[in-house]
């Protein structure tokens, strides 16, 4: 089981993506009242909101931190100050219990959530890989190292419809209802499924946060219990800026890390990796 530790949204997902809480706590007052995000109130919005609503969590799933087998907080993209509240609960609550920590990409964690609409979280990317991997070998498309540039103007083409055949519509847009029935219309048209989240599930959440925590965590991404003597005061490696896929480099992937986060790699420069 692992724990979502975002700012201000922690609920505990199952190892086999049964969803048992999820708790929100909106700052849409502050952003009516701001006339948009003010980052310094942002930060002490979630250091009020973030005990409470991490032991609401807990308390909702009948678990308690004891019961956890990691915990999962983003690192980034977002606000450093936002993300350095989260961090600092997750590693506490890491340090204090002894659990490994996963730091998780936001953007990687909307996409994850993105391509099951069930009510539970279980989807792997392993099952997107291998059918990406079968497009490819039915297409017999040359997956030696042919830059795009290089390729002929029907490989071109051809690279261009699988990639749009495994699009998905994620974050705060697909909750808007017009835009996701005129994209299932078009999808409809073109004989093409259109895959969106629950309502529930587009705009941010810890459950997209634990369910990528859980895929890291699996495949044996993750940093080590804090030392009981890590000072409080410990400055975090965040990442407030973090393109998908910046740390893919010569089909090489390394292990994630707190400490190292300019080498981390996602979930999507993994598949990159398998698929070449």
């Amino acid at each position: 089981m692992a724990a979502t530790l975002f700012p201000t949204l922690s609920p505990p997902v199952r190892g086999d993506g049964e969803i048992l809480s999820q708790v929100v706590s909106s700052q849409e007052d502050l952003l009516v009242r701001w006339g948009g995000v003010a980052p310094k109130m942002a930060e002490e919005a979630h250091l009020l909101a973030i005990d409470r609503v991490v032991q609401k969590a807990l308390d909702d799933a009948n678990v308690s931190e004891s019961d956890l087998s990691a915990v999962a907080v983003t690192v980034g993209p977002g606000l450093s100050l936002c993300l350095r509240v989260g961090v600092h609960k997750a590693r506490k609550i890491a340090k204090s219990f002894h659990l490994p920590i996963v730091g998780v990409h936001h953007m990687e964690a909307q996409a994850l959530v993105s391509m099951r609409q069930h009510k539970d979280c279980n989807f792997s990317y392993a099952g997107l890989k291998t059918q990406v991997r079968l497009a490819i070998e039915s297409r017999n498309i040359s997956t030696d190292d042919i830059p795009i540039s290089s390729a002929t103007k029907d490989d071109r083409q051809i690279r261009a419809n699988i990639a749009a055949s495994f699009q998905v519509v994620s974050g705060g847009v697909a909750s808007n209802q017009y835009v996701r029935t005129h994209l299932n219309q078009i999808a409809e048209k073109n004989g093409l499924q259109l895959v969106c989240p629950p309502p529930r599930l587009c705009t941010d959440n810890g459950v997209m946060i634990a369910w990528t925590g859980i895929e890291h965590f699996i495949a044996g991404r993750f940093d080590d219990p804090p030392a009981v003597d890590e000072p409080d005061d410990l400055q975090y490696d965040l990442r407030p800026r973090w393109p998908l896929g910046e740390e893919y480099s010569d089909g090489r992937c390394v292990a994630r890390s707190m400490k190292t986060a300019r080498v981390h790699p996602s979930l999507a420069s993994m598949i990159q990796g398998s698929v070449h």
